[in-house]
């Protein structure tokens, strides 16, 4: 995973765009410093300028985000006790916060019957209620360490852990040709998958069916854990145990696999990252759109800029971003089991709050 902290934007002018000629802005990065990003944007600035000249029009391609890192200010760092990074918090163009990984796979399914269902309303809503709060754009580090002692483990007994029931007793294996045609009352279906049952938790006959061909998925991969979440406009999963880097043969053909949107899958394929959004998105929560882009061009854009932040943070409190519907396979690795607990906290899974 590539999330340079330090950019500079570079502008240069060509005689060779329009019939007058044009501006063009190149923007470079860097781990180290401004100094260095000047020098790497510079340096691309020339080579966009060069091309120009011998195309006689902007390249193909130009500005489009996946050719170069991401544009984005990292809230926080997910690390093991010996320093090694398993994620960072960053904050997306839309001003929600998203994890990016390159330990734990993630994919979106978008349902678009699901997204015109009414989600959960919110019973007991408040900004109070355990909302979490990033502290400060690309500010504030916080490592992360493995061992807590309130990890819980993905399997049967009491409470997974994210809060679906498992089972109270063993459930008979099923026929071959059982499937997912029954939807039962226990908690664990025909499967082996452990769904929510009680409650106003408890999945939709249509968000049953969204999910039927992910858990069709975890039955062809009995290897992988697999968690299927419900979002505002469809399905997320998370799966364990894949050992599938972003940017590898085997994400892709496992993202293709579930069905996630072929721009996703080329966006973990550059970035070598899986995201997952964290905080709803704005026009869902009744917010504007964020104006202003991270980094900041001068004093009064940043003021701008965080007066939104202000505003979303004291909104988002109020909604969620996922519901659990469904896990199963084999308990995860410490590392992974991390990355789903902080996921699951941070977009609020379990609490009654309308999805957004």
């Amino acid at each position: 995973m590539e999330f340079p902290q330090h950019w500079v934007k570079v502008d240069g002018t060509s005689p060779h765009l329009g019939r007058r000629g044009g501006t063009i802005s190149v923007w470079g990065w860097s781990d180290e410093s401004d100094e260095e990003a000047r020098r790497v944007g510079e340096q691309r600035l020339a080579e966009t300028l060069a091309r120009i000249e011998r195309e006689g029009r902007l390249p193909a391609g130009h500005g489009y985000y996946p050719r170069t890192p991401l544009r984005e200010p990292v809230l926080e760092a997910v690390e093991t006790d010996d320093g090694r990074r398993l994620g960072v918090y960053t904050r997306n163009r839309m001003g929600c916060e998203v994890l990016c990984t390159d330990v734990l796979f993630v994919a979106d399914v978008d349902v678009p019957a699901l997204a015109d269902e009414v989600a959960v309303p919110a019973e007991t809503a408040s900004t109070s209620s355990g909302a979490r709060r990033s502290s400060g754009v690309g500010s504030f580090l916080r490592r992360v360490f493995l061992g807590r002692p309130d990890l819980t483990p993905m399997a049967p007994g009491g409470e997974d852990a994210a809060g679906l029931d498992a089972p109270t007793a063993p459930t008979p294996a099923p026929a071959p040709d059982t499937g997912y045609e029954a939807y039962p009352a226990d908690p664990t279906d025909p499967s082996g998958v452990r769904v929510a049952a009680t409650g106003p938790e408890t999945p939709s006959v249509a968000e049953c069916l969204a999910a039927e061909p992910v858990w069709e998925f975890g039955r062809r991969h009995p290897e992988l854990g697999v968690r299927v979440y419900r979002t505002a406009a469809g399905l997320r999963v998370l799966v364990t145990g894949a050992d599938a880097p972003p940017s590898s043969d085997r994400a892709r053909m496992l993202l293709a696999e579930l069905g996630s949107d072929p721009l996703y899958v080329e966006l973990c394929a550059t970035h070598d990252s899986y995201r997952a959004r964290l905080t709803p998105k704005p026009y869902r929560v009744g917010l504007r759109a964020l104006d202003a882009r991270w980094p900041c061009a001068d004093e009064a854009e940043e003021r701008r800029y965080m007066r939104w932040v202000d505003e979303y943070e004291s909104h988002v409190g109020e909604y969620a971003t996922c519901r659990l519907i469904s896990a199963s396979g084999p308990v995860p690795g410490p590392e992974e089991q991390l990355l789903v607990e902080l996921h699951d906290e941070a977009t609020r899974v379990g609490h009654r709050l309308p999805l957004a």
